[in-house]
Protein backbone atom coordinates (compact mmCIF):
# COMPACT_ATOMS: atom_id res chain seq x y z
CA UNK A 1 0.00 0.00 0.00
CA UNK A 2 2.76 2.67 0.53
CA UNK A 3 2.95 4.70 -2.07
CA UNK A 4 0.83 3.13 -4.67
CA UNK A 5 -0.87 6.42 -5.60
CA UNK A 6 2.82 8.61 -5.25
CA UNK A 7 3.09 8.79 -9.07
CA UNK A 8 -0.19 9.76 -9.59
CA UNK A 9 -1.63 13.72 -10.57
CA UNK A 10 -1.91 16.24 -7.50
CA UNK A 11 -5.45 16.27 -9.00
CA UNK A 12 -6.02 12.49 -8.75
CA UNK A 13 -4.84 12.49 -5.39
CA UNK A 14 -6.95 15.21 -3.98
CA UNK A 15 -10.07 13.06 -5.78
CA UNK A 16 -8.99 10.27 -3.60
CA UNK A 17 -8.92 12.11 -0.43
CA UNK A 18 -12.38 13.86 -0.72
CA UNK A 19 -14.09 9.93 -1.63
CA UNK A 20 -12.01 8.44 1.20
CA UNK A 21 -13.57 11.30 3.62
CA UNK A 22 -16.92 11.30 1.64
CA UNK A 23 -17.10 7.34 2.72
CA UNK A 24 -15.73 7.48 5.80
CA UNK A 25 -17.25 10.40 7.36
CA UNK A 26 -20.85 9.66 6.10
CA UNK A 27 -20.33 5.51 6.36
CA UNK A 28 -18.52 5.38 9.37
CA UNK A 29 -19.14 9.05 11.40
CA UNK A 30 -22.76 8.97 10.19
CA UNK A 31 -24.34 5.24 10.66
CA UNK A 32 -21.70 3.29 12.37
CA UNK A 33 -20.72 5.65 14.49
CA UNK A 34 -24.08 6.44 16.53
CA UNK A 35 -24.85 3.15 16.37
CA UNK A 36 -21.82 2.16 18.52
CA UNK A 37 -22.48 5.39 20.63
CA UNK A 38 -26.07 4.06 21.27
CA UNK A 39 -24.52 0.63 22.41
CA UNK A 40 -22.57 2.42 25.04
CA UNK A 41 -24.72 4.90 26.66
CA UNK A 42 -27.89 2.98 26.10
CA UNK A 43 -29.22 5.88 24.10
CA UNK A 44 -31.57 5.80 21.17
CA UNK A 45 -30.76 6.95 17.62
CA UNK A 46 -33.33 8.77 17.95
CA UNK A 47 -32.49 10.47 20.88
CA UNK A 48 -28.99 10.93 20.03
CA UNK A 49 -30.32 12.37 16.12
CA UNK A 50 -32.55 14.54 17.43
CA UNK A 51 -30.23 17.40 18.07
CA UNK A 52 -32.95 20.19 18.57
CA UNK A 53 -33.82 18.43 22.24
CA UNK A 54 -30.24 18.18 23.47
CA UNK A 55 -30.14 19.65 26.76
CA UNK A 56 -26.27 20.15 27.06
CA UNK A 57 -26.66 21.35 30.51
CA UNK A 58 -26.94 18.02 31.37
CA UNK A 59 -23.81 15.44 31.65
CA UNK A 60 -25.06 13.30 29.60
CA UNK A 61 -25.86 15.32 26.68
CA UNK A 62 -22.42 17.51 26.82
CA UNK A 63 -20.62 13.61 26.64
CA UNK A 64 -22.48 12.73 23.36
CA UNK A 65 -21.97 15.87 22.05
CA UNK A 66 -17.89 15.13 22.68
CA UNK A 67 -18.26 11.77 22.22
CA UNK A 68 -19.50 12.59 18.48
CA UNK A 69 -16.56 14.60 18.27
CA UNK A 70 -14.40 11.92 18.48
CA UNK A 71 -16.37 10.12 15.81
CA UNK A 72 -16.10 13.11 13.62
CA UNK A 73 -11.67 13.52 14.21
CA UNK A 74 -11.71 10.04 13.30
CA UNK A 75 -13.93 9.73 10.33
CA UNK A 76 -13.18 12.92 8.92
CA UNK A 77 -9.80 13.75 10.11
CA UNK A 78 -7.32 11.23 10.70
CA UNK A 79 -8.80 8.27 8.17
CA UNK A 80 -8.55 9.87 4.96
CA UNK A 81 -5.05 11.87 6.34
CA UNK A 82 -3.74 8.18 7.29
CA UNK A 83 -4.80 6.32 4.19
CA UNK A 84 -3.88 9.49 1.59
CA UNK A 85 -0.32 9.58 2.90
CA UNK A 86 -0.21 6.02 3.06
CA UNK A 87 -0.90 6.07 -0.86
CA UNK A 88 0.77 8.86 -1.56
CA UNK A 89 3.89 8.61 0.27
CA UNK A 90 6.57 6.17 1.37
CA UNK A 91 6.59 8.12 4.70
CA UNK A 92 3.89 9.41 6.28
CA UNK A 93 6.35 11.54 8.89
CA UNK A 94 7.99 13.30 6.27
CA UNK A 95 4.91 13.51 4.05
CA UNK A 96 3.03 15.21 6.80
CA UNK A 97 6.38 17.42 7.60
CA UNK A 98 5.88 15.72 11.31
CA UNK A 99 9.40 17.01 11.92
CA UNK A 100 11.13 19.82 13.96
CA UNK A 101 10.62 23.02 12.51
CA UNK A 102 13.35 25.27 10.67
CA UNK A 103 14.10 27.61 14.15
CA UNK A 104 12.18 26.45 17.74
CA UNK A 105 10.83 30.16 17.85
CA UNK A 106 8.35 29.02 15.27
CA UNK A 107 6.64 28.27 18.02
CA UNK A 108 5.97 31.13 19.84
CA UNK A 109 5.68 33.22 16.42
CA UNK A 110 2.71 30.66 15.30
CA UNK A 111 1.02 31.15 18.68
CA UNK A 112 1.46 34.96 18.29
CA UNK A 113 0.40 34.79 15.17
CA UNK A 114 -2.97 33.99 15.71
CA UNK A 115 -3.10 35.46 19.50
CA UNK A 116 -2.12 38.54 18.05
CA UNK A 117 -4.47 38.77 14.78
CA UNK A 118 -7.82 39.00 17.65
CA UNK A 119 -8.29 42.68 16.55
CA UNK A 120 -8.12 42.08 13.22
CA UNK A 121 -10.12 38.91 13.22
CA UNK A 122 -12.57 41.10 14.87
CA UNK A 123 -12.73 43.48 12.80
CA UNK A 124 -13.01 41.29 9.56
CA UNK A 125 -16.51 39.33 11.52
CA UNK A 126 -18.00 43.16 11.89
CA UNK A 127 -17.53 43.10 7.86
CA UNK A 128 -18.67 39.94 7.36
CA UNK A 129 -21.71 40.48 9.22
CA UNK A 130 -22.45 43.35 6.90
CA UNK A 131 -22.34 41.79 3.53
CA UNK A 132 -25.48 41.76 1.73
CA UNK A 133 -26.67 37.81 1.33
CA UNK A 134 -29.61 36.88 -0.64
CA UNK A 135 -32.55 36.60 1.19
CA UNK A 136 -33.07 32.95 0.06
CA UNK A 137 -29.76 32.38 1.72
CA UNK A 138 -30.25 34.16 4.99
CA UNK A 139 -32.77 31.16 6.77
CA UNK A 140 -30.36 28.53 5.89
CA UNK A 141 -27.40 30.37 6.89
CA UNK A 142 -28.35 31.25 10.26
CA UNK A 143 -29.88 28.05 10.90
CA UNK A 144 -26.12 26.71 10.55
CA UNK A 145 -24.59 29.43 12.51
CA UNK A 146 -26.97 28.80 15.28
CA UNK A 147 -27.00 25.22 15.43
CA UNK A 148 -23.16 25.12 15.29
CA UNK A 149 -22.69 28.19 17.51
CA UNK A 150 -25.10 26.85 20.37
CA UNK A 151 -23.82 23.57 20.53
CA UNK A 152 -20.45 25.71 21.31
CA UNK A 153 -21.89 27.79 23.99
CA UNK A 154 -23.29 24.83 25.66
CA UNK A 155 -20.36 22.92 26.65
CA UNK A 156 -18.21 26.31 27.12
CA UNK A 157 -21.00 27.33 29.52
CA UNK A 158 -20.81 24.12 31.47
CA UNK A 159 -18.78 25.83 34.39
CA UNK A 160 -16.70 23.27 36.27
CA UNK A 161 -13.18 22.84 36.27
CA UNK A 162 -13.56 18.95 34.45
CA UNK A 163 -15.83 21.04 32.08
CA UNK A 164 -13.02 23.16 31.36
CA UNK A 165 -10.43 20.65 30.96
CA UNK A 166 -12.44 18.39 28.91
CA UNK A 167 -13.45 21.38 26.58
CA UNK A 168 -9.71 21.95 26.19
CA UNK A 169 -8.71 18.34 25.02
CA UNK A 170 -12.57 17.89 23.29
CA UNK A 171 -12.50 21.25 21.53
CA UNK A 172 -9.53 22.82 21.36
CA UNK A 173 -7.62 19.67 21.27
CA UNK A 174 -9.14 17.45 18.34
CA UNK A 175 -9.83 20.52 16.45
CA UNK A 176 -5.96 21.47 16.46
CA UNK A 177 -5.39 17.74 15.40
CA UNK A 178 -7.79 16.74 13.18
CA UNK A 179 -8.00 20.16 11.14
CA UNK A 180 -4.31 21.03 10.87
CA UNK A 181 -3.69 17.76 9.35
CA UNK A 182 -6.60 17.21 6.83
CA UNK A 183 -6.29 21.15 5.61
CA UNK A 184 -2.50 21.99 6.03
CA UNK A 185 -1.32 18.62 6.10
CA UNK A 186 -3.03 17.13 3.22
CA UNK A 187 -5.20 19.37 1.42
CA UNK A 188 -2.72 22.33 1.20
CA UNK A 189 0.15 19.94 0.38
CA UNK A 190 -1.88 18.95 -2.82
CA UNK A 191 -2.74 22.54 -3.54
CA UNK A 192 0.17 23.35 -3.47
CA UNK A 193 1.34 20.75 -5.81
CA UNK A 194 -1.56 21.47 -8.35
CA UNK A 195 -1.12 24.72 -9.06
CA UNK A 196 2.93 25.12 -8.10
CA UNK A 197 2.19 28.04 -5.68
CA UNK A 198 2.55 27.98 -2.22
CA UNK A 199 0.29 30.99 -1.78
CA UNK A 200 -2.56 29.32 -3.79
CA UNK A 201 -2.41 26.10 -1.69
CA UNK A 202 -2.35 28.57 1.21
CA UNK A 203 -5.51 30.11 -0.06
CA UNK A 204 -7.80 27.39 -1.70
CA UNK A 205 -6.81 25.36 1.56
CA UNK A 206 -7.79 28.63 4.04
CA UNK A 207 -10.74 29.05 1.55
CA UNK A 208 -12.24 25.27 2.69
CA UNK A 209 -11.40 25.56 5.90
CA UNK A 210 -13.96 28.27 6.31
CA UNK A 211 -16.20 26.48 4.41
CA UNK A 212 -16.67 23.18 5.97
CA UNK A 213 -17.16 24.96 9.23
CA UNK A 214 -20.59 26.22 7.67
CA UNK A 215 -20.74 29.09 9.63
CA UNK A 216 -20.73 31.74 7.13
CA UNK A 217 -21.34 34.66 9.01
CA UNK A 218 -18.04 34.26 10.39
CA UNK A 219 -16.61 33.04 7.20
CA UNK A 220 -13.93 35.94 6.46
CA UNK A 221 -12.33 35.43 10.11
CA UNK A 222 -12.02 32.24 9.95
CA UNK A 223 -10.77 32.58 6.27
CA UNK A 224 -7.46 34.48 7.83
CA UNK A 225 -6.91 32.36 10.35
CA UNK A 226 -6.62 29.54 7.78
CA UNK A 227 -4.74 31.41 5.86
CA UNK A 228 -1.65 32.19 9.05
CA UNK A 229 -2.13 28.69 9.78
CA UNK A 230 -1.19 27.92 6.15
CA UNK A 231 1.92 30.29 6.45
CA UNK A 232 3.09 29.21 9.76
CA UNK A 233 3.01 25.32 8.57
CA UNK A 234 4.89 26.41 5.10
CA UNK A 235 7.27 28.74 6.41
CA UNK A 236 8.15 26.71 9.80
CA UNK A 237 8.33 23.65 8.07
CA UNK A 238 6.48 21.45 10.49
CA UNK A 239 3.21 20.67 11.11
CA UNK A 240 3.61 20.34 14.54
CA UNK A 241 3.95 24.21 14.89
CA UNK A 242 0.42 24.98 13.48
CA UNK A 243 -0.79 22.27 15.07
CA UNK A 244 0.46 24.09 18.61
CA UNK A 245 -0.53 27.59 17.16
CA UNK A 246 -4.44 26.14 16.26
CA UNK A 247 -4.26 24.93 20.06
CA UNK A 248 -2.73 27.66 21.82
CA UNK A 249 -5.64 29.96 20.07
CA UNK A 250 -8.70 27.93 20.76
CA UNK A 251 -7.52 26.79 24.32
CA UNK A 252 -6.87 30.17 25.20
CA UNK A 253 -10.55 31.60 24.09
CA UNK A 254 -12.09 28.92 25.81
CA UNK A 255 -10.11 29.10 29.19
CA UNK A 256 -11.08 33.19 28.39
CA UNK A 257 -14.77 32.19 28.08
CA UNK A 258 -14.85 29.52 31.78
CA UNK A 259 -13.81 32.82 33.28
CA UNK A 260 -15.51 35.59 31.59
CA UNK A 261 -18.85 33.83 30.58
CA UNK A 262 -20.17 36.84 28.93
CA UNK A 263 -17.89 36.60 26.14
CA UNK A 264 -19.91 33.12 24.96
CA UNK A 265 -21.54 36.57 23.60
CA UNK A 266 -19.90 35.49 20.12
CA UNK A 267 -21.79 38.06 18.35
CA UNK A 268 -21.25 41.19 20.18
CA UNK A 269 -18.76 43.78 18.99
CA UNK A 270 -17.98 47.17 18.53
CA UNK A 271 -18.90 49.12 15.72
CA UNK A 272 -16.40 48.69 12.53
CA UNK A 273 -14.82 52.49 13.01
CA UNK A 274 -14.21 51.55 16.63
CA UNK A 275 -11.90 48.74 15.56
CA UNK A 276 -10.36 49.84 12.89
CA UNK A 277 -7.52 51.12 14.75
CA UNK A 278 -7.14 48.33 16.54
CA UNK A 279 -7.36 45.98 13.58
CA UNK A 280 -4.30 48.24 11.41
CA UNK A 281 -2.20 48.04 14.44
CA UNK A 282 -3.05 44.16 14.05
CA UNK A 283 -2.36 43.43 10.81
CA UNK A 284 0.87 45.52 11.03
CA UNK A 285 2.14 42.95 14.50
CA UNK A 286 1.38 39.90 12.41
CA UNK A 287 3.12 41.36 9.25
CA UNK A 288 6.00 42.18 11.36
CA UNK A 289 6.21 38.52 12.88
CA UNK A 290 4.89 36.73 8.97
CA UNK A 291 8.32 38.51 7.13
CA UNK A 292 10.55 36.87 10.12
CA UNK A 293 9.13 33.78 9.58
CA UNK A 294 9.63 34.13 5.82
CA UNK A 295 12.96 35.73 6.39
CA UNK A 296 14.25 32.39 8.67
CA UNK A 297 12.34 29.45 6.67
CA UNK A 298 14.30 26.90 5.08
CA UNK A 299 10.95 26.07 2.88
CA UNK A 300 11.32 25.67 -0.68
CA UNK A 301 9.14 23.35 -3.21
CA UNK A 302 12.35 21.08 -4.12
CA UNK A 303 12.73 19.70 -0.01
CA UNK A 304 9.26 19.40 0.02
CA UNK A 305 7.97 17.61 -2.75
CA UNK A 306 11.91 15.64 -3.45
CA UNK A 307 9.98 12.29 -3.60
CA UNK A 308 7.40 13.06 -5.58
CA UNK A 309 7.31 12.06 -8.98
CA UNK A 310 6.61 15.74 -10.76
CA UNK A 311 9.33 17.93 -10.19
CA UNK A 312 8.63 20.96 -8.71
CA UNK A 313 11.07 24.07 -8.99
CA UNK A 314 11.38 26.22 -6.80
CA UNK A 315 9.08 29.17 -6.52
CA UNK A 316 11.08 32.27 -4.54
CA UNK A 317 7.23 34.22 -3.86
Amino acid sequence: MKGLLKTKSAGVQLAVVISIALVSFTMLGGIIGPVIISGITGMSLGEIANTAKWDLSLAKYANLLRALQVIQFITLFVIPVWFGSKLFSENTPAYLRMRKPWHPLYYLAGAGMLLLSLPFVEWLGQINQQIPFPESWTSWMQDKEDGASNMIKGLLSRHTISDLLMNIVFIAGLAAVGEELLFRGMLQRLFIKLFRNHWAGIIISALLFSALHMQFFGFLPRFALGVILGMVYWYSGSLWVAIAAHFAYDAILITVAYFSPENLDIEKGGNIPDIALYAAASFLVISLIGTWMVKVSKTTYTDIYADDSVPVKDNPF
